[in-house]
């Protein structure tokens, strides 16, 4: 009869075998660094050559002294870690041995295409500035297409994307993306094209590290954004493409216009615009006030000017008339008593008469003859009289 185990028996009883394994415990191994990551004082790291490759943990070591590429010499042992279900090679310490194979491969590559022009900035196609799609070469499946499509959407609802489904990883990648890369830039739907894949170790990330790969993106008419690995990650697809993403995310955020943050810049001109017209009107409505009053005032001084004037025309023109008035009254009074001293009645006052002959003055001796019948007027009466005698000037007087 079978035995039956639970999976704490049957992982400590791996356990206890790996540890009861001289062969396998203060052993020496040698290999390429790869997948550094350094976690609360502790290094995990991969240890690999050209056919294999194992886990490694090294407890209480500072960062950096074990890099990513380097050859090493390590002694430790290997154990099995029940709760996490891995088999870890313990690293006791480490000493450098040569240089990693693959790491130097790609430094090669990397100086010979940089002097070939393949990383000049100048040689490389702009972005677009109105991006509406985009072409996205990646793993059908898993984390970075959902990344890439969340971070698009979020930033412009309307921007296309199109995916090309490529292996990013293993025996075949290399040329799926080229296809993709052949594909987008024949296509007439997209604008740019992102290379996308969310990083790994120096093996893992081989495909964009090849040559093939590298002049195949000089080739392409349309701007390519390499979004290939984590920050600390450089491919040879970063340095020949047109624009590098240390992830996947910041590469859809290279490619997608922000339209909320266009709107944002809308609103806040719109609200500047509203100040800057509200101001101006404010300032244009108090300098005409201001011009206003300066009006009112001046209207009122000029009007102030004028009746002044008019009350001095006013008061002129009744010290005229009373001058005149009084002027006249006084010639009045001359004529009166010029008009008093020619009236006949009073020169009858004095004692003269008025002498007359059918109802004519005579005022010349000339005028009447002897027997003529005359009127004497006198100041209380009249005399009919006959002339007897008539005596010219120088006669002897008779009377």
């Amino acid at each position: 009869m079978l035995k039956t185990l639970t999976v704490s028996e049957l992982s400590n009883y791996i356990s206890a075998i790996f540890e009861a394994e001289e062969l396998l415990q203060n052993i020496k191994v040698y290999g390429e660094v790869s997948g550094v990551s350094y976690v609360r004082g502790n290094l995990y790291f991969t240890l690999k050559d050209e056919g294999a490759m194992i886990p490694c943990i090294m407890f209480g070591v500072n960062p950096g002294v074990i890099k990513e590429g380097d050859q090493i010499l390590a002694t430790g042992g290997m154990k099995y870690y029940g709760k996490g279900g891995k088999l870890n090679f313990y690293v006791v310490s480490a000493v450098p041995y040569g240089s990693g194979i693959l790491y130097k491969k790609f430094l090669e590559l990397k100086d010979k295409l940089e002097k070939e022009g393949l990383f000049n900035i100048k040689s490389k196609n702009e972005m677009p500035k109105n991006i509406k799609s985009i072409g996205v070469i990646t793993s059908a499946t898993g984390a970075v297409l959902h990344d890439i499509q969340t971070v698009s959407h979020r930033r412009n609802p309307c921007l296309n994307i199109y995916v090309y489904p490529a292996k990013v990883q293993g025996v075949g990648a290399e040329q799926t993306i080229i296809k993709g890369l052949e594909y987008f830039d024949k296509s007439d739907k997209v604008d740019v094209i992102i290379i996308a894949r969310g990083g790994g170790s120096i093996e893992d990330l081989q495909p964009f590290n090849t040559e093939s790969l590298a002049r195949k993106i000089a080739e392409i008419k349309k701007p390519v954004v390499s979004a290939v690995g984590h920050e600390t990650d450089f491919t040879i697809c970063d340095f020949v493409s047109s624009i590098r993403a240390a992830t996947p995310s910041e590469g859809a955020e290279l490619v997608s216009n922000n339209i909320y943050e266009g709107l944002e810049k809308i609103n806040n001109n719109l609200s500047k615009l509203q100040y800057l017209t509200y101001h101006f009107i404010d300032s244009k409505q108090e300098s005409l006030d201001t011009k206003i009053s300066k009006l009112n005032l001046t209207i009122e001084q000029q009007l102030k000017d004028v009746k002044y004037k008019y009350n001095q025309k006013i008061l002129t023109f009744y010290n005229l008339k009373d001058k005149l008035f009084v002027k006249n009254e006084n010639n009045l009074e001359i004529y009166k008593n010029k008009l008093a001293l020619l009236n006949p009645k009073d020169v009858l006052n004095r004692g003269w008469v008025r002498l007359s002959k059918n109802n004519k003055l005579i005022t010349s001796i000339k005028n009447i003859k002897e027997k003529d019948s005359v009127l004497i007027e006198l100041k209380d009466g009249a005399i009919n009289a006959t002339v007897d005698n008539i005596i010219t000037e120088g006669s002897k007087n008779e009377f």
